[in-house]
């Protein structure tokens, strides 16, 4: 606005020279018009400057690469318009640590409005968007208060589920193993092996026994489903990072539609047990707020009750060539 205000002082000091040249009445009222004239606009401006909010809210989540934006409402909470309000937007993304650009948005004659700021959208993460100090100014431009301050608004961009090449067998069928049923008992599945001392009778594969010539036993076996296990040692390349967060999200919906919970490590620190999509929800908007520390998950081969995938970038995103 000091625009606004240069051309106030510049017709300012017209008038005085025009008074002092022509010293008439005329001149002496038009000095005393341009004299009174901010405090003027500033008394009609005033409830609207005082009373008038701004709030900033946000998209909520979007892929990569959608269209985002942030929407700023403003109400003067007046029958009379705000002359202008200025702020500053910006903003970060909290996984990356890119900054949104800054800019600057002014509004005029604000009664109750609402705008879009465009957000930048190409790289997955949690971003902050907040507004700078907010003013208020007058019909002329001259003078100027501040807006209570609103608080940030925060939007994530999520990954783009893509398939692994090649799909994992993951499923309800690889997921299954057995182990000994304690205490014994009826069970479908059993197990062969050489009779230990403290075995019942009545569970000697007699028929085998004898062709073995030694004593044989079936032991009962439980069926379990092995602990899913999804395992993602963070890439310092951003598109490859990228790439195995998409992998990741495709891995644990398809693990969601087929009614299997499973366990995902994110780095050393991150990790979650994932039941439904909200729990995955949650999960992700945890792993997008920070910035990835890059150190490995604490699962890394698979053990006897647990199945673990460990997802990389595929080639050409930043991975290496298998």
């Amino acid at each position: 606005m000091s625009g606004r205000r240069i051309v106030y002082l510049t017709a300012l000091l017209m008038g005085a020279v025009f008074h002092s040249l022509y010293g008439q009445y005329l001149s002496y009222i038009l000095l005393r018009f341009l004299i009174l004239l901010p405090f003027v606009s500033l008394l009609i401006s005033l409830p609207a400057m005082l009373r008038v909010r701004v709030h900033l809210s946000a998209s909520g989540t979007s892929p990569r690469g959608e269209a985002a934006a942030a929407r700023l409402k403003m109400d003067s909470r007046c029958f009379l318009p705000v002359g202008c309000l200025s702020m500053t937007f910006t903003g970060e993304n909290r996984f990356t640590g890119e900054a949104v650009e800054k800019r600057k948005v002014r509004c005029w004659g604000v009664l109750k409005a609402e705008e879009s700021l465009p957000l930048p959208s190409d790289s997955c993460g949690v971003v902050t968007c907040r507004l700078g100090r907010v003013w208020a100014w007058d019909y002329m431009g001259i003078f100027a208060f501040p807006v209570k301050r609103c608080d940030p608004a925060t939007y994530t961009v999520l990954p783009i589920p893509d398939e692994p090449k090649p799909m994992p067998e993951l499923d309800q069928d690889s997921a299954i193993t057995l182990k000994p049923k304690a205490g014994g008992g009826y069970s479908e599945e059993h197990e062969l092996r050489p009779y230990r001392q403290g075995d019942p009778l009545n569970v000697i594969h007699w028929k085998l026994s004898s062709k073995l010539d030694e004593p044989i036993v079936r032991e009962p076996q439980l069926m379990q489903r092995k602990r899913v296990t999804l395992s993602v040692t963070p890439s310092s390349d951003r598109r490859a990072l990228e790439s195995q967060l998409d992998q990741l999200l495709y891995l644990s919906r398809s693990l969601i539609e087929k009614g299997i919970p499973h366990r995902i490590c994110f780095g050393a620190h991150q990790q979650a047990y994932i039941k439904d999509k909200n729990s995955l929800d949650e999960f992700l908007e945890a792993i997008l707020s920070a910035r990835p520390d890059g150190s490995r998950g604490p699962v890394d081969r698979n053990k006897s009750d647990e199945l673990v995938y460990s997802i990389r970038p595929k080639p050409g995103e930043g991975g290496t060539k298998p």
